[in-house]
């Protein structure tokens, strides 16, 4: 993973509704809201678009395999407190990636790293009661005046699995290189006038895709050099990219070749991108 930035210095289709659709466990019982939204941040989409270099891939309409069908969510409305298309999820993975200018092909990777399509069942369940557990234990700690250990509350948690140094490096990175909102105020604003900005992994699946997409851009500058790259990326860049989302060490390099090997079974329509149905 390179150094410093320097400054300076596109993809899109139709969706169909699937059949299956996430259970919203509303969050905002168990979220610390944020303060009001700072005006001096831009609360536009990025200018500057990544693009994966000769890469193609169809779009994904089928059910989701994983992770399991129950999230986190503060709900905007009626329409969406219960029940969320698989669809919807794409969508808003592809919104995410979009206001933060990083290929959906590459984003959807990840989180198909991240949440193994074929998992079982039970290990989905133990899944999401692990990661749940971190949650509450980052609420718990940002609540109680860091009284929790870091090893607890600072875990990876969430649809991307993200660990809290990393989401919080990243918003502040957004935030203060590049003067945008974490996520857009559309997003954030959610019924009776909650504000679902908690920094807080796995506390709302769709603030999370924000905050995930954010360090992606952030890891893409990171790895081309250039503060707000707009342009296209290799395979090799792309691998290197999804290796530093996971960490560093062969592990990571694992986590990079798996990312590669989505994309390209998924360009050869072997195994779909299961996160990718772009809007």
């Amino acid at each position: 993973m390179t150094g410093g930035v320097t400054e300076t210095q596109s993809t899109q289709a139709t969706t169909t509704p699937s059949d299956n659709a996430y259970l919203a466990a509303d969050a905002g019982s168990l979220a610390v809201q944020r303060g009001a939204s700072n005006p001096a941040l831009s609360n536009e989409a990025s200018a500057a678009q990544t693009h994966i270099a000769g890469l193609e891939v169809p779009a994904y309409t089928g059910n989701l395999p994983s992770p399991l069908q129950v999230m986190w969510y503060a709900p905007q409305g009626l329409t969406d407190a219960f029940y969320v298309p698989d669809s919807e999820i794409r969508g808003w993975v592809d919104d995410a990636a979009h206001y933060h200018g990083v290929p959906t092909e590459l984003f959807a990777a990840v989180l198909q790293n991240e949440n193994d399509p074929n998992a079982s069942f039970g290990r989905q369940v133990l899944q999401f009661g692990e990661r749940s557990l971190t949650t509450f234990a980052d609420i718990l700690d940002r609540t109680f005046f860091d009284l929790v250990p870091d090893f607890a509350s600072g875990g990876s948690s969430g649809i991307a699995n993200m660990s809290r140094n990393a989401l919080l490096g990243a918003a502040d990175y957004v935030e203060d290189e590049l003067g945008r909102k974490v996520i857009p105020d559309e997003v954030a604003q959610r019924a009776f006038g909650w504000r679902q900005d908690s920094r807080i992994s796995g506390d709302d699946l769709r603030a999370d895709l924000y905050y995930a997409s954010a360090h992606l851009r952030e890891l893409i500058d990171q790895a081309t050099g250039v503060k707000n790259y707009s342009g296209p990326l290799s395979m090799e860049q792309v691998q290197d990219i999804a290796a530093a989302y996971n960490g560093s060490g062969p592990a990571a390099d694992r986590y990079g070749d798996a990312a590669v090997r989505h994309l390209e079974a998924a360009s050869a329509s072997e195994t779909p991108l299961y996160f990718y149905q772009p809007r």
